[in-house]
């Protein structure tokens, strides 16, 4: 493999922006990337940084992962990463598959499940593609441009931290995750997977490029906003609607959240938010989460709505906000940004349209 590496992160700072760069993509999920920081962060403290590589430096048949943790975001602001783990889990993929992984992949670049792949490949040496499988996070496991143009999911290995191994093979996506579902449930609601063997070829064609340089990118503009002392939501607006690859990003909301319900049921988080004016106007402004954050609606009709991303920020800092980090009281705007061009193929909005999240309205994007 002619690697071509990129030294994206090399510092505290771009640990950091990278995290809050990936929250903001989670569009409310992928979970709270502090777990994932910290064990970065650890890596750098002892000279290891992780090793970015584009798409194009793989070898058309290079062997490519996705390590990602599978389960509820509310159980993973309370879990321990152990790297002893994640050497495990490595390793007992490449005997599971028989072969030596070339590359590892996010398989979604929210939150937590973008930061372990970079700090697996500061600990190991293997390249991260700067890439994923959704350009955000999604509840299912069969939401990815990998699923949708033809990379199963399984053979999967899924692992726990006492050491329990499940392996499955299953004809479909979304029949592994209906499988896993409860095997997560069973095994504390938090386990790490290597799921979605591909070779470097297919990623090339079909993942979704770009999307840990755009997390740096996002978490660096919003961090330079607020050193400047400037309107860091004017600048991150300015920023997000550059005039490449069909995306644009509006300001749906701004106000307090006045109600705020959680729920851990069925492996996922479920929740409910209610924002009103800090002027305490008329107007009310609901979201809901199935870990990420599925719809918006203003005085009840939908403003921004699956796939496109749905984004809520603290009003003072513009710290994006994961799902779980929401609670009463909190002042804060939502915006709304496009998904990446090819999440909205016809292709894919039949798997992760607002129909396959039980709404029965078409997807409208979000336009400037």
């Amino acid at each position: 493999m002619g690697q071509i590496t990129v030294k994206l992160i090399q510092t505290p700072d771009d640990i950091r922006d990278m995290a809050r760069g990936a929250v903001f993509l989670g569009a409310g999920g992928g979970g709270d990337p502090q777990i994932g920081e910290l064990f970065l962060h650890n890596q750098l403290t002892h000279g290891r940084t992780p090793n970015v590589v584009t798409a194009d430096a793989l070898d058309d048949d290079a062997f490519v992962i996705s390590i990602a943790g599978i389960g509820a975001p509310t159980v993973l602001v309370e879990y321990l990463v152990s790297e002893t783990h994640l050497l495990d889990l490595l390793k007992k993929a490449e005997a599971f598959f028989g072969k030596t992984i070339d590359a590892l992949i996010s398989a979604e670049i929210g939150g937590a499940n973008s930061m372990f792949p970079l700090a697996l490949s500061a600990l190991t040496g293997l390249p991260v593609v700067d890439a994923d499988g959704m350009g955000r996070a999604f509840p299912h496991l069969e939401m990815t441009t990998f699923s949708v143009y033809g990379a199963k999911a399984t053979p999967a290995i899924v692992t726990d931290e006492l050491g329990n191994i499940v392996t499955l093979d299953v004809l479909t996506d979304r029949l592994a995750e209906e499988t896993l579902r409860p095997v997560v449930g069973a095994l504390g609601a938090m386990v790490f997977s290597a799921i979605y063997p591909m070779s470097g070829k297919f990623v090339k064609d079909h993942a979704v490029h770009g999307s840990v340089s755009q997390s740096l990118a996002i978490g660096r503009c919003i961090r330079q906003g607020r050193e400047a002392s400037e309107d860091v939501f004017a600048t991150l607006l300015e920023y997000l609607n550059r005039p490449v690859d069909d995306r644009h990003a509006i300001l749906l909301f701004d106000g307090k959240v006045i109600d705020v319900s959680h729920e851990t049921r069925d492996g996922w988080h479920w929740g409910k938010v209610t924002l009103k004016p800090l002027d305490n106007g008329p107007d009310e402004f609901e979201i809901e989460i199935q870990n990420e954050y599925i719809i918006a609606r203003k005085n009840g009709q939908p403003a921004a709505l699956v796939p496109e991303l749905i984004t809520v920020l603290d009003r003072e800092t513009a710290e994006p906000l994961t799902g779980e980090m929401l609670r009463y009281g909190l002042r804060v705007k939502v915006l709304g940004y496009s998904s990446a061009p090819i999440m909205r193929r016809p292709e894919c909005l039949e798997v992760w349209g607002p129909k396959a999240f039980g709404l029965d309205m078409e997807f409208k994007p979000i336009v400037a």
